[in-house]
């Protein structure tokens, strides 16, 4: 194999308007004319380009600009973290049978509840702090969009439903 002693050797000579005749997958740019601008990364920039930087090439969507903070789709995600476990539990509930246990019965020592108003009995004395970590989780995600406009919303609902059912946890435990 022949040895390579520079760019042109390794790409080809440029034709006229300066581009390699194969850019292979290391390009060295020393061009001014060069737009340093890498869309893999844009939580690293200090601030989006332009329009005029996509040189003509169709944008799938319309993107938001940094500073445009989405709050809602972050209170959506931190509350569907929630509501999402509270159906599953709600749909258990009713699931489960609405007669009391024979056994109980039989014994005669009253008070026998069934399944299903045991546990819907749990749910609605669980309540409160169900709503105190909602209502956590949803002042977090808000504190959290509001410090970051780089995050996206899932991560931030995600962050704020774990933060705030942890410290909801921990308050109420030492309470």
């Amino acid at each position: 194999m022949p040895r390579q002693r520079s760019a042109a050797d390794r790409y080809g000579v440029p034709d006229d308007y300066g581009t390699p005749a194969d850019a292979g997958f290391h390009t060295y740019v020393s061009s001014d004319s060069h737009d340093g601008y890498d869309d893999r990364w844009p939580d690293n920039l200090a601030d989006h380009h332009p329009q005029e930087s996509y040189a003509g090439l169709p944008v799938p969507y319309d993107e938001p600009g940094r500073g445009d903070r989405d709050y809602g789709a972050a209170l959506l995600w931190a509350a569907g973290f929630y509501a999402v476990p509270l159906l599953v539990l709600i749909v258990r509930a009713l699931v489960l049978s609405g007669e009391p246990d024979a056994a109980c019965v039989a014994a005669g020592l009253g008070g026998c509840d069934s399944a299903r108003s045991a546990a819907l009995a749990d749910l609605i004395s669980g309540s409160p702090r169900w709503a105190l970590a909602l209502a956590g989780a949803l002042g977090m995600a808000a504190v959290l969009r509001w410090a970051s406009d780089t995050w996206r919303a899932a991560t931030i609902g995600f962050c704020a439903a774990v933060v705030a059912g942890a410290g909801t946890t921990v308050l109420l435990s030492i309470i």
